[in-house]
């Protein structure tokens, strides 16, 4: 799914009526999205605060609630102008949801917040009473630790560039409306657009946008998993080798290892250190190979499908390095390269052994010891440089998880949330990269689905145990990483 502008997206719009479409029935199909996609985020029906401006943002929100309240939501509204100033089909939708009768008041019920001020053509400072709208949203998130979703924009920040104000809302969720704009995916904007939820009107051609600058849905990867046959069986789910593991890290190498599985690979062996063998095959879960080396030459891969190198191995000597370098060169398995191993690579200057079948997944510390310079650049400047002197694809964690290969474009994550900022969750990623590549899935397209994957297992996490995000364990994500590969099937 390309960036916009906002230029961009209004002569879409323009077009669109042009050609004969409907204002109205485009409402009533992003006010279905919206209720869906709350839905899907809190299903546990309770109160929608509506802030509302009154253009068609507005009007989005309205169509959304008529929806919400049948399904057993109540409402409060912040109309911030009188009903006669609003826009024709913002009023209709307030007349159609007043015919929805509400559900009694439930003892204790999740607050969600809505955002619906200004759309995208807004431009300029904020004022009243917008201004004083914005503030009043902001105090009671703050106060009341209600969740906000913003209407395909959070008011007050440049839907172009991502500059955000000093009053800009802050949200946890943006539902964007057709197409990202091209300042929900800046870095600048992350903590006031938080998780990015695509709104899709099915009209938005595939050419218009930056194709350099791209979301991840999975609509953008049709058929890159498709339903298994009947006859199929393990051995073309794909076998995944794991070299992980050191003293006091077994649980990286088997968090890596499991989710290797959970992921769909058909068998996975993991490769650990002899002096931790006992305590790895102690904990394991009984679906996993364990074997133990004393030497990197002693590691086979040769029938692997795909390889994962580094969690939790610990810091290497130059000996060791240059054996796990011969390892990675001397074969052209698709592979993810992570954690101690990238340590290992920029400490001994290994980039060459860095190849277009590797997958590097980075945290930011580790992504600085790789390419200190770019530490005077901003994150998507720093990952098409380096991925200009390096043929690997390179999926920086962060906020906004990166993805790119050299030129290819930059892919934006969607999914995910703060309570995945825990140990042990980059090694439940590359397992999950690692059980798509063994798959047959193009290491580009694994590394794009994997985060996707990964950050929606952690949403799902959260929604199931009714839980807070600040409790989430990696381990939490196996019981959900399935359900997210449907999302990804479906969507």
């Amino acid at each position: 799914m390309n960036a916009v502008s906002v230029r961009e997206m209004l002569h879409l719009e323009r077009a669109w009526f042009a050609q004969g479409s409907d204002a109205s029935a485009l409402m009533e199909q992003a006010g279905w999205g919206i209720a869906c996609s709350i839905q899907k985020f809190f299903p546990q029906p309770g109160l929608l605060v509506l802030f509302l401006g009154k253009g068609h943002n507005a009007g989005d929100a309205l169509c959304a609630a008529k929806h919400l309240r049948s399904w057993g939501w109540r409402l409060e509204i912040d109309a911030v102008f009188p009903e006669m100033e609003w826009a024709t089909l913002t009023r209709q939708q307030f007349r159609a949801l007043e015919a929805v009768p509400e559900t009694p008041r439930k003892a204790q019920e999740p607050v969600v917040i809505v955002d619906a001020l200004l759309g995208i053509g807004a431009r300029g400072d904020l004022r009243e009473p917008i201004l004083g709208a914005v503030r009043r949203l902001r105090e009671r998130r703050l106060h009341q630790a209600s969740p906000v979703v913003a209407l395909d924009l959070p008011t007050g920040l440049d839907a172009d560039t991502g500059n955000p104000g000093d009053d800009t809302v802050v949200a946890d969720y943006t539902f964007l409306i057709g197409a990202p704009k091209n300042g929900l995916l800046a870095a600048q904007a992350v903590n006031c657009v938080g998780r990015l939820e695509a709104i899709d009107l099915g009209k938005v051609p595939a050419e218009v946008g930056n194709p350099q600058r791209r979301l991840i849905v999975p609509a953008s990867f049709p058929a890159s998993l498709p339903l298994r046959p009947h006859d199929f069986h393990k051995g073309n789910a794909g076998r995944v080798s794991v070299v992980a593991g050191s003293v006091g890290m077994e649980g990286a190498s088997l968090l890596c290892a499991t989710a290797a599985l959970r992921a769909g690979a058909g068998l996975v062996t993991l490769w650990v250190k002899q002096e931790i063998l006992g305590a790895v095959l102690a904990r394991a879960t009984p679906e996993l190979m364990v074997r133990g080396y004393q030497n990197w030459a002693e590691i086979v891969i040769e029938k692997a499908d795909a390889l994962v190198v580094g969690p939790g191995l610990g810091p290497m000597d130059e000996t060791e390095f240059q054996l796990m370098s011969a390892l990675l060169t001397s074969s052209q398995t698709p592979s993810v390269v992570d954690a101690d191993a990238l340590n290992a690579i920029a400490l001994f200057h290994g980039h060459h052994c860095l190849r277009e079948h590797h997958v590097i997944t980075p945290h930011p510390g580790e992504f600085l010891r790789l390419a200190p310079n770019s530490a005077a650049c901003s994150r998507e400047e720093a990952c098409d440089h380096f991925t200009q002197c390096h043929p690997s694809i390179l999926l920086l964690k962060g906020a906004r998880t990166l993805v790119q290969q050299r030129g290819g474009p930059l892919y934006h994550n969607s999914t995910g949330h703060a309570g995945m900022a825990t140990a042990g969750m980059g090694d439940v990623l590359s397992g999950v990269i690692a059980g798509l590549l063994a798959q047959g899935i193009l290491p580009v397209t694994a590394a794009c689905a994997g985060s996707w994957i990964c950050g929606r297992a952690a949403e799902l996490a959260v929604v199931r145990k009714f839980s807070s995000a600040h409790a989430l364990l990696a381990t939490d994500l196996f019981d959900c990483i399935g359900s997210a590969i449907l999302e990804w099937q479906t969507s």
